[in-house]
């Protein structure tokens, strides 16, 4: 039994590697795109802070609308037309980039104004600490989610491609399907990943969150 449980682990350790080393430049490409917006945010939210503050709330305002009633399915399925969307817009290749560079542009732009103190609640100034508290429980699995997301969507882009070339060149379109199937492996750890932080955002990030900052926890 022991031993079962080993060669089984050791399976999809070598799955999970044989995905990052096919697609370690799509990987890359995604993550260079969100963390570079990421810090275009930052940049543009603390020196531009009276402007974003204002979008930020406005925007903020029309997500809680959006969401009805906030619980894991509600979160989960939020987050998830947003991973679709870049899959499935990775046929186009400029969908995903679209994808990444707005929400990284967003949370930049957030955390921005939190480190110029223009963000506050009723009771108390937002402080980055305030920012990482009641971001990071489920950010460390919605992050990488949506990074692994636009690696999705870009393997699509290259699959459109390689079928061109392929057609193009009368090749096998076989030859691409490594690409499809790849891109689908992407796209469920994306969604598990997902899951697992709306689970997290849902039931538990709140809680971590007043904890760790010792704000009230009738504060809004």
């Amino acid at each position: 039994m022991y031993n079962m449980v080993l060669d089984n682990i050791g399976r999809y350790l070598a799955f999970l590697t044989g995905i990052y080393q096919r697609n370690k430049t799509v990987l890359t490409i995604s993550t260079g795109i969100f963390l570079g917006f990421l810090f275009l945010g930052v940049l543009f939210g603390y020196f531009s802070s009276s402007f974003i503050e204002n979008f930020l709330k406005n925007f903020f305002k029309l997500l809680r609308e959006a969401i009805v009633e906030i619980n894991t399915l509600s979160i989960f399925i939020k987050n998830l037309q947003a991973v679709l969307i870049m899959y499935v817009g990775g046929i186009i290749v400029i969908v995903p980039v679209i994808v990444l560079s707005f929400n990284g542009f967003i949370l930049g732009s957030f955390f921005g104004c939190v480190l110029h103190g223009d963000l506050n609640t009723a009771t108390t100034v937002l402080t980055p600490w305030h920012f990482i508290a009641f971001t990071m429980p489920h950010g460390i699995f919605e992050l990488p989610a949506l990074i692994i997301a636009g690696a999705a969507g870009f393997r699509i882009s290259t699959l459109v491609i390689g079928l061109i070339k392929s057609v193009i060149r009368k090749k096998p379109v076989s030859d691409q399907y490594w690409k499809f199937k790849d891109s689908i492996a992407l796209l469920a750890i994306a969604i598990v990943l997902l899951f697992i932080a709306a689970i997290i955002e849902a039931n538990f990030t709140g809680i971590i969150g007043y904890y760790l900052t010792g704000l009230p926890v009738t504060s809004s």
